[in-house]
């Protein structure tokens, strides 16, 4: 009886001392950053997806996509976080209305934008033929188009011009957006560098 007594004590007091460390000097800055940092998955997405962003969640005509249905679009969300941060910032909404982040929210984002604004769902492999018309076309207008970007003030892309420019899209696709891009550093998801290299690899097929 004394031994299971003595055994348990031992046990909670371990429970005890794991819960209240907070010595991080002997933790690398990766596991560091993974404790500190807001993630993209499960803590922005969903107030990307609610109601503060509503227009873009709903289908309607004109706005950029950030889901539909059951669908998220993580490349679309993620490619416009330096907006989001704006915003959280006390920016305003790029389009019309009155767009703002409760104070919760926009905590989150700035945490996760400071932290590099990463996508932490995972490797994206890709399997199958890819094609412009099935799988970059459908990035390129939830991603790339809207009143800043291409399509807007930026250039409208097309086949032709995206092959053209093939070095440089493999060269922003292999960084995540962090080189390559002409209007300067984005952030791009795992899923849409994947597709884009696998076409470039597959020669470009239409």
């Amino acid at each position: 009886m004394k031994k299971i007594i003595v055994g348990t004590a031992i046990t909670l007091f371990i429970i005890a001392l794991g819960s209240c460390y907070k010595n991080y000097k002997d933790i690398s800055s990766t596991t560091l950053n993974s404790i500190n940092c807001a993630s993209f998955r499960n803590d922005v997405v969903p107030i990307i997806v609610s109601g503060a962003c509503g227009c873009h969640n709903n289908g309607k005509t004109g706005q950029v996509a950030f889901s539909h249905g059951d669908t998220i679009f993580y490349s679309a969300i993620i490619t416009r976080s330096a907006i989001f941060d704006s915003m959280a910032m006390g920016g305003l909404h790029p389009g019309e209305g009155s767009v703002v982040f409760s104070a919760a929210q926009a905590s989150i984002i700035k945490n996760w934008y400071g932290c590099g604004a990463k996508d932490d769902g995972g490797a994206t492999v890709i399997t199958g033929t890819v094609t412009y018309t099935n799988n970059i076309v459908p990035i390129y207008k939830t991603d790339c188009k809207g009143g800043s970007c291409h399509g807007g003030t930026g250039p409208t892309l097309d086949y032709a011009t995206l092959v053209a420019q093939g070095t440089t899209l493999q060269s922003m696709m292999n960084s995540a957006g962090a080189s390559g891009h002409p209007g300067g550093t984005i952030s791009i998801a795992g899923s849409t560098a994947a597709t884009f290299l696998a076409w470039i690899n597959q020669g470009y097929l239409q």
